[in-house]
């Protein structure tokens, strides 16, 4: 349900050839012919797109220490890992990524989101 865009065009055209003539050489006249634009560009609007409800965001998960201290473990494990020095790194990589995971997706059910 957004605007009509043709109908706009239209119905903005049709406003505009309806304007008085008017005498754009004196500062005067441009500001009345400035304002009679406007207040076309603006009724134009108006009549093609219906006003709907504002739609308000969801709450934002709220990052604590505990979310920071359980990602740098990961990133660490990670990090470990990459060195290649401790092939049981795997497992526990996965099992703090898994950790990490599931505490932010049961903090964000509280909040109603879709994590």
């Amino acid at each position: 349900m957004g605007t009509n865009w043709g109908s706009f065009r239209g119905d903005l055209k049709d406003r505009l050839e309806r304007g008085p003539e008017m005498n754009m050489k004196s500062e005067t006249g441009l500001g009345l012919a400035i304002h009679w634009v406007q207040q076309a560009l603006i009724s134009a609007y108006e009549d093609n797109c219906p006003l709907g409800p504002v739609k308000t965001g969801r709450q934002s998960l709220k990052w604590t220490l505990e979310f920071e201290s359980l990602r740098r473990g990961v990133r660490r494990l990670f990090n470990k890992l990459r060195s290649g020095k401790n092939p049981h790194s795997w497992e526990l990589y996965r099992e703090a990524q898994r950790k990490y995971r599931k505490e932010v997706r049961n903090d964000s059910k509280k909040l109603g989101g879709p994590l």
